[in-house]
């Protein structure tokens, strides 16, 4: 399987798969659900906070592009275009959602759960920070835990970034700094000291 020019080279697409997508293809589209589902799902996870909501707007992006597979350009970068999809209905998800529930991003530990030693105590403070962690994120707005999702926890490069948020690479470098010093007030609010 040869890797698509893409924003997230990590995504295997094989070769004529968007282009047989664009023709209406469903077991090629099939194809591009089983390579993109899981970082589809994290993202909206990362900005969601919730496994439901996430699973659902993730279903939801595949659709709506499922639904304007004509609009696909196969020679562009698909990531981006699929991306800016599952953003505005993760926004749209956030703008809907009953502001008196919790959005907790519990649902997390894999991504910052710590890992358990041999010291109990030392488990219970990372435990206790990973909670702190999580319920910072929580409070950050939509914008912020994208950058920092993106970025700290995807692992995506700023030139990457950047593609996918169509923004130049100073602006998320930018983003990033403000977002970070957001969180890093948050955990001080939360009482985590920094060493």
């Amino acid at each position: 399987m040869v890797k698509h020019n893409d924003v997230k080279s990590r995504i295997d697409i094989e070769p004529g798969l968007l282009q047989r997508v664009h023709r209406g293809d469903a077991q090629a589209f099939g194809k591009l659900v089983d390579a993109l589902m899981k970082p589809a799902y994290f993202h909206a996870l990362a900005l969601l906070g919730r496994h439901e909501d996430a699973a659902d707007v993730a279903q939801q992006a595949f659709i709506r592009t499922w639904d304007a597979r004509g609009t696909l350009d196969p020679a562009r970068p698909f990531y981006p275009w699929f991306y800016t999809i599952l953003k505005r209905l993760c926004l749209n998800a956030l703008r809907d959602r009953d502001r008196g529930r919790e959005t907790a991003l519990s649902m997390l530990p894999g991504w910052i759960e710590p890992v358990g030693g041999d010291d109990a105590s030392a488990d219970v403070l990372r435990a206790e920070q990973s909670r702190m962690l999580q319920d910072a994120l929580a409070r950050l707005d939509p914008d912020d835990r994208e950058i920092i999702a993106l970025k700290d926890l995807s692992g995506y490069a700023y030139r990457e970034i950047a593609d996918l948020l169509q923004i130049p690479p100073g602006t998320v470098m930018s983003r990033l700094y403000t977002a970070r010093r957001r969180l890093k007030t948050e955990m001080e609010k939360a009482g985590y000291e920094y060493p």
